[in-house]
Formats: structure tokens, C-alpha cells, sequence
């Protein structure tokens, strides 16, 4: 299979790309590798995969790499709410006017599936247990650019193209570009460079999953040509952020947790997520646990595979304003840009 995999040489693109490399697939990386390493993308990518440097917002460059493409993966993207919030147009413009873009190509090059990357963010706040049928409740920019564009891809692609969304719990363990933002990495990178696990509050429930993991659901999706949205992860790593501080204390040898009291924090996401639909279809799936999760990022900072995380290529929010900085990324406020920017603005208000 010829599979596209637009922004695959972030973390878990370049997790896709060896999985689906070692599969046989055809695997062409777009990436505008806004997050700049010295490495990239040799060291990131399987040899086999050929590497394109572009903007996913780039329709003449899109054209091209959808011709004759059997699947196109859109994981490209701004994520998370403090990253967007640096500038919300150009989170619009990435996050919701570029998978459009992505899905209006694919459809005019006769591409047979299109996967979206979406979020469990999308849920919000929710009591009780929610799946694919409840009802979103996106609290901010990120967010928002995923409900939107789960809503608007099918009237795009309807009648030419298949389309699934993944909505994909929160990530963890190693990659290939790896990063130590999301919360389980954070608290174990810190846990081994610091001996300390700061947790303010806890309460709040994450669900997880491993990094390999969403690349092997992404395998089966693809040749199971499965449709329809789906939450990726498992029922048994549905977890607060105090149960996450308390594994890693538990793995990290030395580590304490440095309890501080609850606080209104920007990101109030609290939800718990049903998994069965995944697991009927794909039994054993995302069956890595948060203790390996752990464990892989401790051995990165152990064997000096990462020697400071701190640097800013490992987060997401600080490596965004040095691209700024670098001039590596800019709004484009193109037709197609402007367009879908309206229709963000009539669904959420002006960003």
C-alpha cells in the first residue's frame, strides 16, 4: 500500500513510518519540521520512507504526493492548548485549514482512505464515561480545530474518499522525535533529571496510550479499512494525574512527589473514555501499559539518549516560539486558509 503521512516526522509520525516501513508499505513523510533538529530526518525516519520537506498547507506540494496514493494520514499539526494559544490563527490555520486542504486533494486525486489524527480532547469535561457517540465538548483552541474538522471532512471527502478519525488518547513513551511534554513523559523525565514529581492536585482523569501502539492501530486501521471515528486507547489506562505521579514514583528510583493544592489550571480537561469499540474490532489493541510507558522514557535519560530535557526540542510550546523566532513558521492567510478561517470564526468566534 502507498500510504502519505502528512506531518510524519513528528512523534508519532515517525513511530507510523518505521511501523508501517517494517510492514512493506510505501511510506512517504511530508513535514515542515517546524521543530528543528540537526538530525532530521535521517536519524528519524526508516530508510525506505521517502522524505518530503513542505507545508501541509501547500496544495500544489499535496497534489503530487497524493498522486497515485492509496492512503493519505494526516497527523500534522499544533498540539496542545498552551502551543495554540501562542497564535490561534496560525493553530487554524494548521490544525483545521490544513487537513481540509489535505482531504479536498485527496479526494480530487481519487486517494482511497483518508485518517484524520483527532483527540479524546475533544470531550472536554464529562461526567460518567464517554465514547464515540457523546457528545463533544472541546474547551479550547486545539480542541476546537478537532471537532470542527471531524464535522466538516465528510462533506469533503463523502461519495470518493473513506474517512476515519482517531481520536487518540493521551501519548506517551518513546518515538523516534521523541517528546517529554505530555504529562506521563514530563513527570518521568523529571522524576530522573530532578528526583522530584511536582502534582497539584491529581484528580483530573487522563486516558493513555503508548506511542507504538497508536502505530499499530494505525496498521490495522489501513488494512482492516476500518471507517468512522474511534478512540484509541485501552480501558485499563484510564487514569488521574495523581495515579500517573504515583507509577512514576514507584519506577524511578529516588523520586519523591511534591504534592501542592489544586489549581484552576488553563487545562481543565476531566474525562474518562470507553475503549470497547476499539478492542471489538481490534482485539489487544493499545495494550502497552503506563508502567512501560515510564519505564522507556527513565531508560532515555538513563543511557544519555537525551542528556537535558529541558531543551526546548522536547516541547512542544517552547520549540513553537523558537520557530517563530527562526522564522521556520508563519500564518500563509492564502484563499483556502482565509476560507477556512471564517468557518472556524462562524463555529467558535474570531481567534
Amino acid at each position: 500500500m502507498r500510504v502519505v503521512l502528512l506531518g510524519g516526522a513528528g512523534y508519532i509520525g515517525s513511530a507510523a513510518s518505521h511501523h508501517l516501513a517494517s510492514l512493506g508499505h510505501h511510506v512517504t513523510v511530508v513535514d515542515g519540521l517546524i521543530y528543528n533538529r540537526a538530525d532530521e530526518p535521517g536519524r528519524l525516519l526508516p530508510s525506505a520512507a521517502e522524505f518530503v520537506n513542505g507545508d501541509l498547507r501547500d496544495r500544489e506540494l499535496l497534489a503530487r504526493v497524493c498522486d497515485g496514493a492509496n492512503a493519505v494520514v494526516h497527523l500534522g499539526g499544533i498540539v496542545g492548548e498552551p502551543a495554540c494559544h501562542l497564535d490561534e490563527e496560525l493553530a487554524v490555520e494548521l490544525n483545521y485549514a490544513a487537513p481540509m486542504i489535505a482531504a479536498e486533494t485527496s479526494a480530487g486525486a481519487d486517494v482511497g482512505q483518508y485518517v484524520f489524527f483527532s483527540s479524546c480532547s475533544v470531550y472536554g469535561r464529562h461526567e460518567g464515561t464517554v465514547d464515540e457517540d457523546t457528545a463533544p465538548n472541546p474547551l479550547g483552541i486545539y480542541a476546537r480545530t478537532k471537532v470542527l474538522a471531524e464535522r466538516r471532512l465528510p462533506d469533503v471527502l463523502a461519495g470518493v474518499t473513506a474517512l476515519t478519525s482517531l481520536r487518540l488518547a493521551t501519548v506517551h513513551g518513546s518515538s523516534p522525535r521523541q517528546r517529554l511534554d505530555s504529562v506521563v513523559n514530563s513527570m518521568a523525565s523529571r522524576a530522573v533529571a530532578t528526583g522530584r514529581i511536582p502534582l497539584n492536585g491529581g484528580a483530573q482523569r487522563r486516558p493513555l496510550v503508548h506511542v507504538g501502539d497508536v502505530a499499530r492501530v494505525l496498521a490495522s486501521v489501513l488494512d482492516g479499512n476500518l471507517t468512522g471515528a474511534w478512540n484509541v486507547g485501552s480501558d485499563q489506562e484510564n487514569h488521574t494525574i495523581a495515579d500517573i505521579a504515583e507509577t512514576v514514583a514507584a519506577i524511578v528510583p529516588g523520586s519523591k512527589i511534591q504534592r501542592g493544592p489544586e489549581r484552576d489550571e488553563a487545562d481543565a480537561r476531566d474525562y474518562r473514555v470507553s475503549f470497547a469499540r476499539l478492542q471489538r474490532h481490534i482485539p489487544g489493541a493499545c495494550s502497552t501499559t503506563l508502567k512501560d510507558g515510564v519505564q522507556e522514557v527513565a531508560d532515555l535519560l538513563a543511557s544519555r539518549q537525551v542528556t537535558d530535557p529541558e531543551e526546548s526540542q522536547y516541547d512542544n510550546h517552547r520549540g513553537l516560539v523558537d520557530a517563530f523566532t527562526a522564522g521556520r513558521v508563519r500564518t500563509l492567510r492564502t484563499p483556502a486558509c482565509r476560507r477556512y478561517r471564517s468557518e472556524y470564526t462562524a463555529a467558535w468566534g474570531k481567534p
